[in-house]
C-alpha cells in the first residue's frame, strides 16, 4: 500500500513565496542632520570622505560648534539601509501588480554600538552603518540613545510592472532618542519611501537640558533596486519548505 506523507503546512494551504528586496540608496549628498540648542551643529553628508571617525579626530561632516570631529555618515552617499520583504505569490509579471510589505530590516541605516557611550575618547566605532551611533555619541556628549522605527501596515506595498520593480511605498514612524544632560529627548518624524525616493524627515522641537531643542533630519535618497530589478526569487527557507511540500514517500506494507 502506498500512503502520500503530505506536511500540514501544504493541507493548510501554500506556503507565502516571501523574498526581499534591498533599500541600497544613493544619497543627496547635501542631505543633513542638525540640532540648534544642545549643540549647535549641522552635518553635511558631503562634508565626509568615507573615513568613521575617532575620539580625538577624523572625517567631520561638520564645523563643530564644540567638541571631537565626528563623521555622522561613514559611508557618505552609498547608503546601504537594509532591505524590505513581501510575498511574490500573488505576482504573474503580467501587467501593474502590488504585494504588501511584509517586514523590513533598516540594520544597516542605523545600529546601536556599545561604544557611543565610552568615556574613553581614544575608543572607535565598532559598528558600521548608514547613521554611525558612534559620531552621534562623540556629537551628544557620549549621552545613552537610539534610532527607532514604528511598524508597518497594509497599505505599504511594493508594485511590478511586468515584472519589473517600479515602485516602493511606505511610511512608517521614526524618533531619534537621546539624552540631554540626563533628560531623555525624542524628537520624530518619518521614513519613508515614494517610487525610487526614500526620504527620512524629522523637524521637532523638545524641551532638552537648557531650553527647546530643535532637531532637523533631511535624508533623501535614489533606492537603486527600482526600476533595475525583477521580481526576485524566493528566498532559501522557502524553496526548502516548497521542496518538502512536494515530498511523497512511498512506503509499502
Amino acid at each position: 500500500m502506498k500512503t502520500l506523507l503530505i506536511p500540514a503546512a501544504f493541507l493548510a494551504g501554500s506556503p507565502a513565496l516571501a523574498a526581499s528586496v534591498p533599500l541600497a540608496s544613493t544619497m543627496d549628498p547635501a542631505g543633513t542632520v542638525s540640532e540648534n540648542a544642545l549643540t549647535g551643529e549641522t552635518f553635511i553628508i558631503s562634508n565626509g570622505d568615507g573615513t568613521v571617525a575617532n575620539g580625538l579626530a577624523g572625517d567631520d561632516d561638520s564645523s563643530p560648534a564644540f567638541g571631537s570631529l565626528v563623521n555622522l555618515f561613514p559611508r557618505e552617499a552609498d547608503f546601504v539601509v537594509g532591505s524590505l520583504d513581501f510575498d511574490t505569490g500573488s505576482i504573474t509579471a503580467v501587467g501593474s501588480e502590488t504585494s504588501e510589505i511584509t517586514a523590513i530590516d533598516l540594520s544597516e541605516l542605523w545600529t546601536a554600538d556599545p561604544n557611543r557611550t565610552t568615556s574613553d575618547p581614544t575608543a572607535d566605532a565598532t559598528v558600521l552603518s548608514d547613521i554611525s551611533d558612534f559620531a552621534i555619541g562623540a556629537w551628544l556628549f557620549n549621552g545613552p540613545g537610539s534610532i527607532t522605527f514604528g511598524p508597518l501596515d497594509a497599505s505599504d506595498t511594493v508594485t511590478f510592472t511586468d515584472g519589473l520593480l517600479t515602485s516602493i511605498d511606505f511610511s512608517i514612524d521614526a524618533s531619534f532618542n537621546a539624552d540631554a544632560f540626563g533628560t531623555p529627548v525624542m524628537w520624530t518624524g518619518t521614513l519613508a519611501a515614494a517610487g525610487d525616493t526614500l526620504s527620512f524627515q524629522i523637524n521637532d522641537t523638545q524641551p532638552a537640558g537648557f531650553g527647546n531643542s530643535t532637531l532637523v533630519v533631511d535624508l533623501t535618497g535614489t533606492i537603486a533596486a527600482v526600476g533595475s530589478s525583477a521580481i526576485p526569487e524566493p528566498t532559501a527557507a522557502v524553496l526548502l519548505s516548497l521542496a518538502v511540500t512536494g515530498l511523497v514517500c512511498s512506503r509499502k506494507r
